[in-house]
C-alpha cells in the first residue's frame, strides 16, 4: 500500500522564489510580521505557491486562515510576536499526486463546498527485463524491458488537499478536523468540506443614561440601614448638579467581515448612527471625553425629558401640579433654584428647596436654604422657614410658624402663629408671638411682641389677653460692669508695675546689673559676640537679672491689653443702641404693656430656644422698673437713649 509523502521527505522549493517576509528555516516556515504583510500580498504568495506545484508540509490551517483572512492585518492574533510559524516546510507537489484529487462542487451562493471522497489509487510502473538466449558464457542477456503498470491503494494528504482545493477555488473555511478524519479512515463519502463564515452583526450607535437617578421614581426611599422611608420618594423630581453626566453615546461599531468559501469578502451590515446633539436640550452641552461623547448638565437643575422631541433638558425651576401628599410625592428635598407647586402641601409633608412658590394652601412644612418662599394662599397648621431669604404670604397665616431670622416676612393676616424675622410687616395679627428687629404692624390684638424698632398702628387686647411688647435694648449696665472691672484690674497692675520699677531702680545700683544692661544692649545691636566660654558666663548673668525685667514686660503687656479692652467696651457702649431703638403705637385701644428687655445679643438670645420656651419668654411681664407703658388707651412714642458714662473707680 502506497502512503502519502511524510513531513520527513526532502523539502524542495526549486523554481520558487520566496518573498522577504517568508522565512524558511529547519524549524519551519515563518511569516515575518515586522512589518506585517497585507492580506492581499499574502494571498498572492499562496496563490503563486500552489500554482507552481508546491505545497506546505505540516500546515497549521487555523493560523493559516487567520493570517490571510482574519482581523485587520496579518499581525492580528499574533500576541505581539514579530513572526509566526505556519508550517513545517514547503515541498514539491508532483502532478501524479495532484491527480488523486477530484473536482469540488461549490454551491451557487458560494456558502459551502461539497467533495466526494473515494479510495485513492496510484499507478506504479515496474519494468521487467526480457532475456534472450544464453551466450557462449551461459549468461542470458537482457534484450528489452517490459513495463508493468500496477494500481496500488494510497492515502490522501490534508496538506495536499488544501493546496488542490485552493487551485480549484475553495480558499476558505475547510473543516480541517472532519477532512483529516475522513482521510484517515479512507471511507467513501460525499460531504461538505467547507462553509462560509458569516459576518458578525454590526452594533448600532446607542445612548445610555449615565446615572440611574435621571428618571422619576416614586418608590419609597431606601435608607442606609436598609429600611424604607415611607415619607419620601426615591426620586420624585430628578435633579443634577452642574457638569453631571446625563447621557453617553456608545458609537456604532462595524461588524467583522465574513468570507465565502471562495475567499470573497462578505461585508457586514452598515450600522445606524445617532446625532447626540439632537438630544441636547436647554441647559445641557456635549463634551468630548476619553469615554466618548457625553451629554452633561450645563447648570444645576431639574432633569426633564421632552417627549415630543426626545431631548433632555435641565431647568432651574420646575412646575408641579399634583400637590405634595403622602400618596403622590411624600416629602421632597430639592437642590435647584426655582420650584412652583400648584397643588396643596398636605399636613405632615416637608418640602425643602431654595426659591419656592406655592399657589395653593400649605398645611405642611416648607424649608428654604438661601432662597425666598412665596405663599399665594394660606398656610394653616404648617411651617415656613428660610435661611437667608424672605417669606411672603398673600393669604392668611393660621396656627403656623414662620421663621426668617435674616430676612423679611410680610403678610396680610396672622392668627395664633409664631412669626420670627429680621424685618416683619403684617397688616393684622391676632394672638400671635412676633420677634423682629424691625416690626411694622397694622393691628395687634392679644399679641406678644419683641423687637428693636416697633411701629404699630393700633394695639388691643383679645379675649382677655393683653398685648405685650418687649423692646430689645443693649445691656448698658453690663457694659458698665465690664468697664469698671477692667479699670480695677488695670489699677492693680499699674501698682504692681510701680513696685517692680522701684525694685529695678534699687537693683541698678548693683554694678553687675548695670553691666548686664550694657551687654544686653550691645547684643541687640549685634556689636558683640561670645566665645563658648564667654557664652556660659553670660548665661549665668542672664539667669540672675533677666527675670526682673521679664516680670515688668509681662505686666506692661497686660496693661496694654486692659487699656484696649476698656477702649473697646466704651466704644461699644456708646454705639450699641445709637438711639435707634424705639416703640411707637399710634393708638392703644385695649390693654397693652410695653417693657424693656436688656440683652447684648439682641434677637440671637431667642435663636436656640425651643418654640414653647420662646413663647413663654414673650409672655413675661417683667419687673416694674422695666415697664415703659401699661394702659388700655392712649398712644406711645418712646425712643431709647444712652444715659451717662460708667463711673471711674476711686
Amino acid at each position: 500500500m502506497s502512503s502519502a509523502p511524510s513531513d520527513k521527505d526532502n523539502l524542495n522549493t526549486s523554481g520558487l522564489v520566496l518573498p522577504a517576509y517568508v522565512l524558511l528555516r529547519p524549524e519551519g516556515v515563518f511569516i515575518n510580521l515586522s512589518p506585517p504583510p497585507s492580506q492581499e500580498i499574502l494571498q498572492l504568495f499562496i496563490d503563486r505557491l500552489f500554482s507552481t506545484e508546491n505545497r506546505f508540509v505540516g500546515l497549521d490551517y487555523a493560523r493559516f486562515l487567520r493570517l490571510i483572512y482574519g482581523g485587520d492585518s496579518a499581525a492580528s492574533g499574533s500576541g505581539g510576536a514579530t513572526e509566526v510559524r505556519i508550517a513545517s516546510g514547503i515541498m514539491h507537489f508532483p502532478q501524479q499526486r495532484m491527480e488523486l484529487y477530484k473536482g469540488v462542487k461549490i454551491m451557487t451562493h458560494e456558502d459551502r463546498a461539497e467533495y466526494m471522497f473515494e479510495p485513492a489509487f496510484i499507478e506504479v510502473v515496474k519494468e521487467e527485463p526480457i532475456y534472450g538466449e544464453p551466450g557462449e558464457d551461459g549468461v542470458m542477456p537482457i534484450i528489452k524491458y517490459r513495463r508493468n503498470v500496477e494500481r496500488r491503494v494510497t492515502q490522501l494528504d490534508f496538506d495536499e488537499f488544501v493546496a488542490v482545493m485552493w487551485t480549484k477555488g475553495v480558499r476558505f473555511g475547510i473543516d480541517a478536523e472532519a477532512v483529516r478524519d475522513v482521510i484517515k479512515k479512507g471511507t467513501s463519502i460525499r460531504m461538505d468540506i467547507a462553509s462560509q463564515l458569516d459576518p458578525t452583526d454590526s452594533k448600532d450607535a446607542e445612548v445610555v443614561e449615565e446615572s440611574d437617578t435621571l428618571r422619576q421614581d416614586n418608590a419609597p426611599l431606601i435608607l442606609p440601614n436598609g429600611k424604607a422611608d415611607l415619607r419620601r420618594a426615591r426620586n420624585r423630581f430628578p435633579q443634577v448638579a452642574k457638569n453631571a453626566a446625563l447621557l453617553r453615546k456608545i458609537p456604532r461599531a462595524l461588524g467583522k467581515p465574513g468570507y465565502r468559501v471562495t475567499g470573497t469578502i462578505i461585508e457586514p451590515r452598515i450600522p445606524t448612527d445617532i446625532d447626540l446633539s439632537q438630544l441636547a436640550g436647554e441647559g445641557t452641552r456635549i463634551d468630548q471625553t476619553s469615554r466618548g461623547e457625553i451629554l452633561v448638565a450645563n447648570i444645576d437643575g431639574f432633569v426633564v425629558f421632552d417627549e415630543s422631541t426626545s431631548a433632555i433638558c435641565v431647568t432651574t425651576k420646575i412646575v408641579n401640579k399634583g400637590g405634595i401628599s403622602a400618596k403622590s410625592t411624600g416629602d421632597i428635598k430639592l437642590t435647584v433654584d426655582e420650584f412652583t407647586e400648584h397643588g396643596e402641601v398636605q399636613e405632615g409633608r416637608i418640602v425643602e428647596g431654595k426659591n419656592m412658590t406655592f399657589l395653593s394652601s400649605v398645611f405642611g412644612s416648607v424649608i428654604s436654604q438661601g432662597g425666598n418662599i412665596e405663599l399665594k394662599k394660606n398656610i394653616s397648621g404648617g411651617q415656613a422657614q428660610t435661611v437667608g431669604g424672605n417669606i411672603t404670604v398673600h393669604g392668611r397665616i393660621i396656627s403656623s410658624i414662620l421663621e426668617a431670622w435674616d430676612g423679611n416676612i410680610s403678610a396680610e393676616f396672622a392668627e395664633g402663629s409664631l412669626i420670627i424675622g429680621k424685618s416683619v410687616s403684617i397688616e393684622r395679627a391676632v394672638n400671635c408671638e412676633i420677634i423682629a428687629e424691625e416690626l411694622q404692624l397694622g393691628i395687634a390684638e392679644g399679641c406678644a411682641i419683641a423687637g428693636k424698632k416697633i411701629r404699630i398702628t393700633s394695639s388691643d387686647a383679645r379675649k382677655n389677653r393683653e398685648t405685650l411688647i418687649a423692646i430689645l435694648l443693649p445691656d448698658i449696665a453690663g457694659y458698665d460692669r465690664q468697664i469698671t472691672e477692667a479699670k480695677n484690674n488695670l489699677a492693680q497692675i499699674e501698682n504692681a508695675i510701680q513696685a517692680k520699677n522701684r525694685e529695678i531702680a534699687a537693683t541698678q545700683s548693683d554694678p553687675g546689673f548695670a553691666k548686664y544692661l550694657a551687654i544686653a544692649e550691645k547684643i541687640r545691636a549685634g556689636t558683640i559676640t561670645f566665645t563658648p566660654e564667654q557664652q556660659a558666663g553670660w548665661q549665668k548673668i542672664v539667669n540672675q537679672f533677666a527675670p526682673i525685667l521679664r516680670g515688668t514686660e509681662g505686666m506692661v503687656k497686660k496693661c496694654m491689653a486692659l487699656e484696649d479692652a476698656i477702649k473697646r467696651l466704651k466704644q461699644e457702649r456708646e454705639t450699641c443702641g445709637a438711639g435707634k431703638e424705639y416703640c411707637k403705637i399710634e393708638q392703644v385701644s385695649g390693654d397693652t404693656l410695653v417693657r424693656k428687655l436688656n440683652s447684648n445679643q439682641g434677637m440671637s438670645s431667642f435663636r436656640d430656644m425651643p418654640h414653647q420656651e420662646l413663647r413663654s419668654k414673650l409672655q413675661e411681664l417683667g419687673v416694674a422698673q422695666e415697664r415703659i407703658f401699661s394702659d388700655h388707651k392712649g398712644s406711645l412714642d418712646w425712643h431709647f437713649k444712652i444715659q451717662g458714662t460708667p463711673a471711674t473707680p476711686a
